[in-house]
């Protein structure tokens, strides 16, 4: 009898003692979460600096990394707060992947030796961070959105057109290294532009000209997919709003 209050003791303070840590995390996230979220969007935006220039000046070179280790710092404190670790590695696992991935940014040396394996991995590993940068970009936008209505996708499609025409460039233009696209009709984007405009013809009525890399027609791919996610979600939208009107028009039977 007493070995057995004392377990239910012991489960009692063990809960007491996650829900404390449970509030301290949330305490934590709450008070970085403006900086983060200022942080996230020039992470986004130097990450498409970079993708469009095939690379960065030192000085913002050396701003990415600053910035990449103020994320790491964060995670690394959430994580060790958290008292569930391998539930938070499970609901984070796009943050450790975007954290991981900067490190083979070391990779885009051999870009510059025109050697086909190490460009296929740039460009596989750049696909990866396109994806990541916009998984953490979305939470920015959930954090600072009152209401994830039509204007938290008008949001999210902005940041897609121009993050997903920065990866676009950086794959498919006829100046990124190590690229099978050429020059000539064959290449319907030569410069970030052209990008834009391919990747908004792509998320509306699709395409005519196909992205020559694997990684190009991969991300065209996620592109039209978002496309019809949105295109579906602003005809349920409006097809609610007039069902409302008319539920509210009086009757004039």
């Amino acid at each position: 009898m007493l070995e057995r209050d004392a377990f239910e003791g012991e489960v009692r303070v063990a809960e007491v003692i996650e829900g404390e840590r449970e509030t301290l995390l949330g305490h934590v996230h709450a008070a970085v979460d403006g900086v983060m979220v200022m942080l996230s969007i020039a992470w986004i935006g130097l990450l498409v600096a970079e993708l469009v220039g095939g690379g960065l000046p030192r000085s913002l070179d050396v701003a990415v990394w600053v910035i990449w280790a103020i994320f790491a710092l964060d995670f690394a404190v959430e994580f060790v707060i958290a008292p569930r670790k391998v539930r938070y590695l499970r609901t984070h696992w796009l943050t450790v992947l975007s954290l991981l991935l900067p490190a083979f940014r070391i990779v885009r040396v051999f870009g510059a030796l025109r050697v086909l394996r190490a460009a296929r991995v740039v460009r596989s590993v750049g696909l990866l961070r396109i994806l990541t940068s916009l998984n953490r970009g979305f939470a920015s936008l959930r954090a600072t959105a009152v209401r994830r209505g039509l204007g938290y996708v008008v949001g999210a499609t902005a940041l897609v057109l121009v993050v997903g025409a920065a990866g676009m460039a950086s794959f498919e233009s006829p100046a990124a290294f190590g690229a099978e696209a050429t020059s000539g009709p064959a290449a319907p984007i030569r410069d970030y532009g052209d990008a834009v405009w391919w990747t908004a013809y792509a998320m509306t009525t699709g395409a005519t000209n196909q992205p020559t890399t694997g990684e190009g027609k991969l991300l065209g791919w996620l592109l039209s997919l978002y496309g019809l996610a949105v295109f579906g979600y602003l005809t349920a939208t409006l097809a609610s709003h007039f069902i409302g009107r008319e539920r509210q028009s009086p009757n004039t039977d």
